[in-house]
């Protein structure tokens, strides 16, 4: 039997106590990474534990609060958890405190912990409430814009007038925007309820009679200009700045600049429109302007469709109904369905057969019967129930058909009404002493603030004489229209200009068009200039011939072109009274060319449109 031979054993070694101690050490460090990572591990998983699955903080004792304001600050300030500002909020802003406990800091400053748009922070106390009673604190205003209240929004019921400076009690709201203001205030007057916008208020009364900021635009231009020629004082309009429409949440998006032609109220049926979306194929064209309601023209009078509105009123049989609402829906539905953004054009104060139906109503004379001025029958624009009776056709229109914008003409009084007047047998309704451009103006303000409830542009057409500096006769005053409505739309047509000399030169304006086209837009861009919120500037431009003058396509070019080049784009119109779809052919080359386009890149390379172009801007023509 073998014997093996065991092997050695290895010698035990004894740690010193230096290297003892070195042990415990790392040993010791060990133990505390670990004990991090399950910190840090617990840290997160308590995180994730802190948030419901709706995402809110898991606060046992949470409480559903708002944002609240003050009388001059509508916001409320909101810090992180070193107590640094990371945003403002809007009073009516829902929050999540985390309990009624409030932080107070050294200097006394007391704070809620709070969770409000995804973040975890701190609010001030005296901006929370759980009341939305208590998120209104304005209890008193004033007037700042002398405008109507209105009794009933919804049915467009004008209330009494309310003058610059009047004091009204705060009653209550009907909701907050998103900057924190009162949309609008139900308010008291004497013994008169109403609502009434945020904008047109304030809560002091030194502000409410002051004018717009800028005011030695208001002092040098509007006050100095007066009343020359009867059409009102200019220092008597409003021109605090008008908010503007924007729609395109809502689904309703303008056109950076509008190319639209004009579709007339006898041609806007299903079988015509076709005709017209043929037309447009090829070019620029993006809109299409649709007579809904036309003015007294060869002794007649159309509407578009059978108005319900109209019949409601008992007025539907003094006009000639071309389509029913059925026809007429699907007629516009077909531009819709094109991508065609639609505007409803209608006559407001220039309405024979209304004003022969309802004289109390009308212009008439004394004993109360209608007369005639330039050779119409005209219903007063100092009439708040034919206000009512206009806008009211036009929301039925927005409504019907889904209409993008509404396009006013007529908004004036009738010309030579001062020489109808001197003879002093004439009745204009004027039951509140106003002048015609606060008429205007007032009407405009009304029309706009209902219609925009109802998610539709409003636009103005205006005489081609307004871009002058004057209050016109007729009550038309450039920036006061502007500044109300989204679109402000002028019809400088050079046929309707007299001849004039110009360093003695004798200017004949049809054979001119670049040249008064040019003349009006720069004249536009100083009137645009004078007010707070100017509206987008889009220019109805001349197609028809004047004797041997020819508006050809290089023509209206030349028209459109003279309006950029006075740095007022916003797109054209092109006007033919009679809907010819001839004007098209004869045009398509100016209709063909996207001028925003070029119009931009002119002025990258600090050009007039015409020069990029390489247009020339002489009005000469062969003619024989």
């Amino acid at each position: 039997m073998a014997h093996t031979t065991p092997k050695p054993s290895k010698p035990r070694h004894h740690l010193t106590p230096g290297q003892k101690l070195s042990l415990t050490a790392a040993l010791l460090v060990v133990l505390a990474l670990c004990s991090t990572v399950f910190l840090d591990f617990r840290a997160d998983r308590k995180d994730e534990d802190a948030f419901n699955a709706d995402g809110t903080p898991n606060w046992p004792e949470a409480v559903s609060a708002y944002v609240s304001g003050t009388q001059d600050d509508y916001a409320a300030p909101f810090y992180n958890e070193g107590l640094a500002e990371v945003g403002r909020y809007s009073r009516g802003t829902h929050i999540l405190l985390e309990n009624w406990e409030p932080f107070v800091t050294e200097s006394n400053n007391e704070y809620y912990h709070a969770f409000l748009d995804g973040t975890v922070g701190y609010i001030p106390c005296q901006n929370v409430t759980t009341d939305q009673a208590e998120l209104l604190t304005e209890t008193e205003l004033y007037v700042r814009s002398t405008v109507h209240l209105m009794q009933d929004f919804d049915d467009m019921t004008i209330g009494p007038l309310v003058q610059q400076g009047t004091l009204l009690r705060v009653v209550g709201y009907d909701y907050f925007k998103d900057d924190g203001a009162v949309n609008m205030y139900y308010i008291k007057m004497g013994d008169q309820f109403g609502w009434i916008k945020s904008e047109y208020v304030v809560t002091n009364y030194s502000d409410a009679m002051t004018h717009w900021k800028e005011e030695e635009v208001y002092q040098a231009s509007h006050v100095f200009r007066g009343d020359g020629f009867g059409g009102g004082d200019a220092g008597g309009l409003d021109y605090w700045p008008h908010e503007k429409g924007d729609f395109a949440d809502e689904g309703n998006v303008m056109p950076e600049d509008v190319y639209a032609m004009y579709i007339p109220v006898t041609h806007l049926t299903t079988e015509t429109v076709p005709l017209y979306l043929e037309a447009a194929k090829g070019t620029e064209i993006n809109a299409f302007v649709v007579n809904l309601w036309d003015n007294s023209y060869l002794a007649k009078s159309y509407l578009a469709y059978d108005s319900p509105w109209l019949e409601k009123y008992g007025l539907l049989d003094k006009y000639e109904v071309i389509n029913t609402v059925e026809e007429c829906t699907q007629a516009i539905r077909l531009l819709q369905d094109a991508g065609y953004y639609v505007i409803g054009r209608m006559s407001v104060f220039q309405d024979a057969p209304l004003a022969q139906a309802r004289p109390d109503w009308a212009i008439t004379d004394l004993s109360g019967r209608p007369i005639q001025i330039g050779d119409y029958y005209w219903p007063s624009a100092f009439c708040r129930d034919l206000w009512e009776l206009k806008v009211g056709f036009a929301v039925e229109a927005v409504d019907l058909f889904g209409l993008n914008e509404i396009q006013f003409d007529y908004v004036r009084f009738p010309d030579y009404l001062n020489n109808a007047e001197k003879n002093g047998n004439l009745d204009l309704k004027n039951t509140y002493g106003e002048s015609r451009a606060q008429a205007v103006q007032r009407f405009l303000t009304y029309a706009t603030d209902v219609l925009h409830a109802h998610n539709v542009y409003v636009a103005c057409n205006m005489m081609g004489e307004t871009s002058n500096y004057y209050v016109a006769p007729f009550g038309q005053y450039w920036p006061a229209v502007s500044d109300v409505v989204d679109v402000i739309c002028g019809m400088p047509y050079p046929d309707s200009f007299s001849s004039f000399l110009v360093n003695r030169e004798w200017i004949v304006p049809y054979k001119r068009p670049y040249y008064m086209m040019n003349q009006f837009g720069l004249a536009v861009h100083t009137r645009q200039s004078e007010c707070a919120s100017p509206a987008i500037v889009r220019t109805w431009m001349q197609t028809w011939n004047v004797g041997s003058y020819t508006y050809d396509s290089e023509t209206v070019k030349r028209e459109i072109v003279a309006v950029y080049d006075a740095d007022e784009p916003g797109g054209y119109m092109l006007w033919y009274s009679d809907g010819s779809l001839s004007i098209i052919d004869k045009l398509r080359e100016a209709v063909s060319i996207d001028y925003r386009e070029l119009y931009d890149a002119a002025l990258e390379d600090g050009l007039y449109l015409h020069e990029y172009m390489g247009l020339s801007t002489s009005d000469d023509q062969q003619t024989e």
